[in-house]
């Protein structure tokens, strides 16, 4: 006799699927930020536009049919120049990050040590660093209906 085809398949309970930390979720997005910040930089060292894309579904107003498409999203600058100083500060949602008391601002000092900075808060907030800062930090509030 023939063994049956679901014979053939290992069959196990359902494994539990760890959840993720909150505190980690806020690292990754902080991660990427900065990285988008870095890619930045690079391309004002460069003297290069940069531009970020983001995938959007838009709606063919005559056939209906729908379909992803990359278009240009807008990035704020975390760095800026005040006199001939760079600075940096570290943005979660609209809000800068106070790495100290009363002080969110990074000072870079020239303009080539931007991507070392960021390369080093990339590594902080890698090894939770800034979890202080991050689990202070709230998310939207839902409006009451």
């Amino acid at each position: 006799m023939s063994q049956s085809t679901l014979a053939k398949l290992k069959c196990t309970a359902r494994p539990t699927i760890p959840a993720i930390e909150p505190i980690q979720v806020k690292r990754e997005k902080l991660i990427a930020r900065l990285n988008e910040q870095r890619a930045m930089a690079a391309c004002l060292l460069e003297n290069e536009v940069y531009t970020a894309y983001k995938e959007v579904w838009i709606t063919d107003g005559i056939t209906g049919e729908k379909k992803q498409v990359k278009q240009p999203k807008k990035i704020r600058q975390w760095f800026y120049q005040v006199s001939d100083t760079w600075f940096f500060e570290i943005k979660y949602g609209n809000k800068s990050l106070e790495l100290q008391k009363g002080k969110v601002a990074i000072e870079v000092g020239k303009q080539e040590n931007l991507l070392t900075t960021i390369d080093t808060l990339i590594q902080a907030v890698e090894i939770g660093e800034l979890d202080v800062q991050l689990k202070a930090v709230t998310g939207p509030r839902k409006a009451k209906v």
